[in-house]
């Protein structure tokens, strides 16, 4: 659990203050979050739950 935590107080972090500039269905099973800065956040169901992965701009 304590992982999970660490990973949502890191996401938390890296994402803070950051303005949304569209959120769409990338495929089937993904969805991008993109920001104003071109930061990407890619949102995938797995069949064990999320997975989150973040790019740069």
């Amino acid at each position: 659990m304590a992982d999970l935590e660490n990973e949502a107080a890191q996401l938390t972090d890296l994402l803070n203050a950051k303005a949304i500039r569209i959120v769409r269905r990338h495929r089937p099973d993904e969805i991008l979050i993109e920001f104003d800065d071109g930061t990407r956040l890619f949102v995938n169901r797995t069949s064990d739950g999320l997975e989150f992965s973040v790019t740069g701009p």
